[in-house]
């Protein structure tokens, strides 16, 4: 299992008992996001130890919210634009404090708690950078699945599953992600899970 050979420090797994006690839906989301992103990984990265260094990133992308008011977090209405802004430095927050923890800023799990919600086209946050990095990107479309499919406080009921590979597949279409994200998602979501460069994606 390449999760149980992952080492975190000690304030990494204390943040992680954190959301475990007080935000169980960030800590299933941190834990899901692992998860998938060792699984695309897996299709996408030939690079073994660019592989293992990938997949000890996924528990850390979203670090920074432990900066964020759980009131924030758990809310159930929309939120205004203060508090928007508030989860979207999270990113911010999650660079800092990996820098701190790992001594080391050019690191991966720096760069994917900065980076995963920026897009190809430039129109993420919180730089506004195209993400060209393939790593940071399967971390960034993982997130995005996973909380296409689950509830959210502030929305009534999750996409179905059909309806988050649509959406997905239409910001490939925007060129805000990569396709072969895409066609690995499909691959995995097929009870004949077949390669990913076999999935021909319809227009």
């Amino acid at each position: 299992n390449l999760l149980e050979m992952a080492h975190f420090s000690i304030p990494i797994l204390e943040s992680l008992d954190y959301f475990k006690q007080h935000d169980f839906y960030t800590y299933a989301h941190i834990l899901m996001v692992a998860v998938l992103s060792t699984l695309l990984a897996r299709d996408l990265i030939p690079d073994y130890q660019q592989y293992i260094q990938l997949s000890a990133t996924g528990p850390t992308h979203d670090i920074g919210k432990i900066c964020v008011p759980l009131e924030i977090l758990k809310k159930t209405t929309p939120l205004t634009k203060t508090e928007r802004g508030l989860v979207e430095h999270h990113t911010a927050a999650g660079y800092v404090l990996l820098s701190y923890y790992s001594k080391d800023s050019q690191n991966l799990a720096c760069q994917v708690a900065l980076e995963h919600h920026e897009r190809r086209d430039g129109s993420g946050y919180p730089r506004s950078i195209q993400l060209k990095d393939p790593l940071v990107e399967i971390i960034a479309v993982s997130d995005i699945y996973d909380a296409l499919i689950k509830p959210r406080p502030y929305r009534s009921s999750a996409y179905d599953n059909r309806a988050a590979l649509e959406e997905i597949t239409e910001m490939a279409k925007q060129n805000k992600i990569g396709w072969d994200l895409v066609k690995s998602l499909i691959a995995h979501n097929r009870m004949s899970k077949p390669h990913y460069r076999e999935i021909t994606i319809s227009a």
